[in-house]
């Protein structure tokens, strides 16, 4: 919707009165065709628009972890959030990432002690072993608590970049026996960190969403970091 006024300015005071109008109709302008882009990418206010309306759904999520030879762990992550408007949401979300092996190899999953990342050697010193041991089983477990905001900029009708930023408690934990079937020590930690990232999502319609996101999601403990990716869909309801 626009509004158009012709005024015959003859003097500077018909002038300012051309200029506060000329900027009221820029300003009424613009603000309907936000209203439309979003009511073009989202559909009609009665159909499709999901403002103010809560969301459910699952990813499926890989994580990698810097700073160590910790391996990737995958898994599940529940989502639920609310659209404040069509184009703002706030978000949380609980990931729980998992790798394991119980054939090892001798060696082929790697060492004790050098997966956690500081310490080196560390079971060899502490816990009655002169080298580094190799490992015929082990567990990781990692879980990422998350609470996010998130905004949604539209492509086109049905596409949108994501990006999002919040706070996460990350928690893990490391359990092994070496080649003889004796236990390791276990090692378990968490740490609180902000989380940012950037996603895209793709509006199927019906209040189905599927999206893409990679997440920085800060430290799992200190020094080692923690980055996912992921691949999943919501429900608008």
């Amino acid at each position: 919707m626009s509004v158009s006024l012709t005024v015959m300015p003859n003097n500077r005071s018909n002038v300012k009165n051309l200029v506060t109008i000329a900027l009221l109709s820029a300003l009424m302008t613009g603000h309907a065709i936000a209203d439309e882009f979003e009511n073009d990418f989202y559909g009609s206010s009665d159909s499709s628009d999901v403002s103010g309306k809560f969301y459910a759904g699952m990813d499926l999520a890989s994580a990698t972890f810097g700073g160590s030879t910790y391996p990737s762990t995958a898994g599940l992550r529940i989502v639920g959030g609310y659209n404040i408007t069509s184009m703002f949401a706030v978000e949380a979300g609980y990931a729980m990432l998992s790798s394991s092996s119980n054939n090892c190899d001798y060696g082929g999953c790697g060492y004790g002690g050098y997966g956690y990342g500081y310490g080196g050697y560390g079971y060899g010193y502490g816990y009655g072993y002169g080298y580094p041991v190799t490992l015929a089983s082990y567990s990781f477990d990692t879980n990422s608590l998350q609470i996010a905001a998130v905004g949604s900029f539209p492509i086109n009708d049905a596409a949108s970049v994501s990006l999002r930023l919040g706070l996460d408690r990350n928690s893990m934990n490391y359990s092994s026996t070496d080649n003889s079937g004796n236990p390791l020590p276990s090692i378990s930690g968490s740490k609180s960190n902000r989380l940012y990232g950037i996603g895209g999502q793709y509006n199927v319609g019906n209040g189905i969403v599927i999206r893409m996101q990679y997440e920085d999601l800060g430290e799992l403990v200190s020094g080692i970091g923690m980055r996912m990716i992921s691949l999943g869909g919501i429900y608008n309801f």
